[in-house]
């Protein structure tokens, strides 16, 4: 398998769940690039996601993401999240980290959340830190936990959310790997007010209790990966994910009576390493 596949295996266990909190497009287990040369995956395809955060229905979005490293640095692009690891090193990550959060379509097929009104897309800017270490188990698998803290820079609800997970990647065969992420997010007040809480006028719109949402642990999600390689430079992927919304993001009524606490995600990909 080519290291830059197999580098892309953490990666793509969040492109479909990206949106639910997973990683993607670490280029952590690859061999650093040769001679100051540059390497790298790029991956499309399709997923079925919540259609907003707590959603009891789903939506079909497209893939996309991409990796580049030189060095043990790398440039990420994850879904909807971009990395830059500044650190030439074997066991820490450190760098800039920018996301978006979806709003809330003005189409949206639940129609008591829809009659709540539009939110924005929000675009977060911060930092992550990382720290991997490998043959925690097997021969060439890979340990790799991480945190991520970013804060609303486009004034949608100025505040911030953050994230810790804990991504293992086990190679089965030569042409054949799995990657398993479990993570916990957490969230700001301003956050919880935005997306979770229904004010008066927004309970007699929509029919759902007035709610207020405070801050705190949002959720926790498990998602597996798994990556067959094709040739050296082709890889196919394919990636199931759930998440649990829990605390006051759990109770509100844009989950617990519009939507479902339960949260599911799946996606396919084609990745190609150069």
């Amino acid at each position: 398998m080519h290291t830059s596949t197999k580098a892309f295996l953490f990666g793509f266990a969040a492109t479909a769940g990206i949106m639910l909190g997973a990683n993607l497009a670490h280029a952590q287990d690859a061999d650093p690039a040769e001679g100051g040369s540059v390497s790298g995956t790029i991956a499309a395809g399709v997923a079925t996601i919540p259609e907003y955060e707590g959603a009891e229905k789903q939506r079909i979005i497209p893939l996309f993401s991409g990796q580049v490293r030189w060095d043990k640095r790398y440039f990420a692009i994850d879904g909807v999240t971009a990395r830059l690891n500044v650190l030439n090193s074997d066991t820490f990550e450190f760098g800039p980290a920018a996301d978006l959060t979806f709003g809330r379509r003005a189409k949206l097929k639940t129609q008591s959340v829809r009659a709540l009104g539009k939110i924005d897309d929000a675009f977060q800017m911060g930092a992550f830190a990382a720290v991997r270490t490998g043959s925690v188990l097997a021969e060439g698998d890979q340990l790799r936990g991480s945190v991520q803290m970013t804060r609303d820079v486009s004034g949608v609800y100025k505040g911030w959310i953050g994230q810790a997970a804990i991504d293992y990647r086990l190679p089965v065969s030569s042409s054949f790997s799995l990657s398993a992420q479990a993570s916990l997010r957490f969230a700001g007040d301003k956050y919880a007010r935005t997306y979770f809480s229904v004010s008066q006028a927004g309970a007699a719109a929509s029919g759902l209790a007035a709610y207020t949402a405070k801050g705190g642990v949002k959720d926790f999600g498990l998602s597996m990966t798994g990556t067959y390689s094709l040739s050296d430079r082709w890889a196919v992927l394919g990636y199931a994910g759930y998440r649990r919304m829990v605390g006051d993001f759990g109770k509100s009524p844009v989950v617990r009576t519009a939507g479902n606490r339960n949260q599911v995600s799946g996606g396919l990909g084609l990745a190609y390493s150069f």
